[in-house]
């Protein structure tokens, strides 16, 4: 249980590490209130931003994926051209 919490808190903190990067997150403060010494401090998500890259990531996928597939069959026919060629 312990490695499951530990793994996903790793997790939890390359995500924010990303996001913070990526610029999905933004962190922002307001003046603070002298009388109760309070700080108002906003996080706002950019989901935009967040759908872009995700649909940038998939379609690169889609492209690397394509591209590995068809790369064995090339390599198979090269292999039976050389094999008729002999």
């Amino acid at each position: 249980m312990k490695r499951l919490c530990g793994t996903l808190f790793v997790l939890l903190i390359c995500v924010a590490g990303v996001g913070f990067y990526r610029g999905w997150f933004s962190v922002s403060t307001h003046g603070t209130d002298a009388e109760n010494h309070n700080v108002d401090v906003n996080l706002s998500v950019d989901t935009d931003k967040v759908k872009a890259d995700a649909a940038a990531v998939k379609e690169k996928a889609v492209e690397l994926t394509s591209e590995a597939s068809s790369e064995p069959s090339k390599l198979g026919d090269q292999a039976k051209e050389k094999l008729k060629n002999d």
